[in-house]
């Protein structure tokens, strides 16, 4: 069983007597707008393709994303969320040592645990300031030698860091040796794929690039995402691929969802319009303090007296969800997550604050 990650809608709701859809959830880092409009009507359509088998390789869907990036269809690989591959990878490739820069997304070191490779951490940086990119850079350029397999969330969750697509790049391709997994799950919040992804028609042969469906386009639910590799890397990872591992309503959405660029902009121009009107009704409060990062979703140091756990408690009490930090490794000090929603919602989320910051944690 999984724990300790956001969204967990269902065990709030149950706990309150409540149905799911009346959880606000700010713990789970997905688009803030409503669903791409005709998303819905297109599943519910196409309904009866639940009665055969999916596509045993996604084809119809690797050849939209071949379309989307100038790339060949050959050259993905589609799965039930990114989660696949990122469990995948280490169990396929064997590395010498799984390289996992702090703090960031758990599931790298858990993938790394669960082929018993051995894992180096790097770090920890838990603050999101651009200053520190270069010695993250040359930190990660030192571990990675040999045959290992090095794990990057850009940006990066919890803390929002971003690091330039050409760092990368001249990173990568100095450290030919080892085999590069950048997770960009959050990458279509913060700029178009020019300027946010590694995705491109000169693709090094020791890149992997792991992108999901389940954050910009808020389907979690539907279980989708894709690796990106050069040829002969693809060729390794397939050996590991399951037949029909994606639903047949998760490619169709796929095929519609990989074309919404209008979406993916509309997105973005929200957060940053929505993210310093929270923030700064937030920074009335004595209660958090946030942090630095580029993302819709923020990191903010809990102040004393309160705590982190006391925090969340309370607000699970009026059915909001915020992402309590304590199990990210290399967080310093007591820190919540918060993902924007709508205003009215992040409204809500406000108003319970700034009552909870009017008790005392012992009241």
């Amino acid at each position: 069983m999984i724990h300790g990650h956001g969204g967990d809608i269902y065990s709030l709701a149950r706990e309150l007597g409540r149905s799911p859809g009346n959880i606000l959830d700010f713990s789970s880092n997905v688009s803030p707008l409503p669903l791409p409009e005709g998303l819905r009507e297109l599943l519910i359509s196409h309904l009866d393709e639940i009665c055969c088998l999916p596509e045993v390789d996604s084809l119809g869907l690797r050849e939209a994303l071949a379309g989307r990036y100038g790339l060949s269809s050959e050259q993905f690989l589609v799965g039930a969320g990114t989660t696949e591959w990122i469990y995948g990878l280490p169990s396929i490739l064997k590395p010498d040592k799984v390289v996992v820069p702090l703090p960031t997304y758990s599931d790298y070191a858990d993938a790394a645990k669960s082929a018993s490779c051995r894992i180096e951490t790097l770090g920890p940086w838990p603050h999101a300031e651009p200053s520190a990119n270069a010695e993250i850079l040359e930190s990660l350029s030192q571990a990675a030698k040999g045959r290992s397999l090095v794990y990057i969330c850009n940006p990066n969750n919890p803390t929002g860091r971003f690091i330039s697509t050409k760092e990368l790049q001249q990173l990568i391709s100095l450290r030919r040796e080892a085999t590069w997994v950048v997770d960009e799950s959050y990458a279509p919040f913060v700029a178009p794929d020019l300027e946010s992804s590694l995705i491109s028609e000169e693709f090094p042969p020791n890149l992997v690039v792991l992108r999901s469906f389940s954050k910009i386009y808020r389907v979690p639910g539907l279980r989708l995402g894709y690796a990106v590799c050069a040829s002969d890397l693809i060729e390794v990872l397939a050996s590991g691929a399951r037949p029909w591992a994606v639903s047949r309503l998760a490619q169709i959405a796929g095929e519609y969802l990989v074309d919404q660029i209008d979406y993916e902009q509309g997105v973005r121009d929200y957060c940053k319009k929505e993210k310093p009107r929270l923030l700064s009704n937030l920074a009335e409060f004595s209660l958090l303090k946030p942090m630095d990062g580029v993302t819709h979703f923020m990191l903010f140091q809990v102040l004393a007296p309160w705590t982190a756990d006391y925090v969340t408690k309370n607000l699970r009490k009026n059915g909001i969800l915020v992402r309590d930090c304590a199990n990210f490794v290399g967080i310093e000090g007591e820190c919540i997550r918060i993902s924007l929603r709508s205003g009215s919602e992040n409204d809500s989320l406000i108003n319970s604050l700034k009552e909870l910051e009017s008790l005392t944690p012992s009241s």
